[in-house]
């Protein structure tokens, strides 16, 4: 198999097909299956999520007027502000690489896909680490806000109690969770591309 031919021609068929203002046709979307460029599907889905959970969470600030749960919404938000950019970061490069595999090597750039994806989603399984006990706390808060004893609430043991109690459960929940979505979204694309890679440096 050659991966040279075989990655000009996902180029060309790419190409081949411009936009035909005016008409009633469409051109047909690349239905490529090849896996550097599902991964670029998967972080432009990654990224719509992010984007997605920052508008969210930035509406909720002005929903609540106790300053904190303002704050742990806040933090959520700026978590979410962080994640967009990163992923932003991490699709552009990706789409360099993409480019460059064209006019140079094209096994570098397939290696450079691979660790930039990679160490992109393990980075951010371990971030959110941090984040979720915020989640928790914010959503916690939120569903006790609507007492009208707030203030008092806070301060009752039990209520804290349960607080901790949620943190410690939801946390490795919510850890697991990712994880396993980053799984299915990534891991076997990234185990595709490793192959390939392999593959070009077997005898042909």
């Amino acid at each position: 198999m050659d991966l040279h031919e075989t990655w000009k021609k996902l180029e060309h068929d790419r190409l081949e097909k411009p936009a035909q203002w005016g008409t009633d046709v469409r051109p047909e979307k690349s239905k490529s299956k090849h896996p550097a460029l599902k991964l670029k599907k998967s972080l432009e889905t990654t990224l719509g999520f992010s984007v997605a959970f920052l508008i969210f969470f930035t509406v909720l600030i002005f929903l609540f007027d106790h300053w904190l749960i303002k704050l742990f919404i806040g933090t959520v938000t700026g978590a979410y502000v962080f994640f967009s950019w990163y992923n932003y970061i991490t699709l552009k490069e990706l789409k360099l690489q993409l480019k460059q595999a064209f006019d140079t090597s094209l096994k570098t750039s397939l290696e450079q896909i691979h660790r930039i994806v990679f160490q992109s989603i393990r980075f951010q399984e371990k971030a959110s680490l941090f984040i979720y006990p915020f989640s928790v706390i914010a959503g916690y808060l939120m569903g006790l806000s609507e007492h009208d004893n707030f203030e008092q609430d806070i301060q009752e043991t039990t209520v804290l109690v349960a607080l901790a109690i949620a943190i410690v459960v939801l946390t490795p929940a919510c850890y697991y969770l990712a994880k396993w979505m980053y799984k299915v979204s990534y891991d076997k694309y990234l185990d595709q591309l490793k192959k390939l890679i392999h593959e070009m440096d077997s005898p042909q």
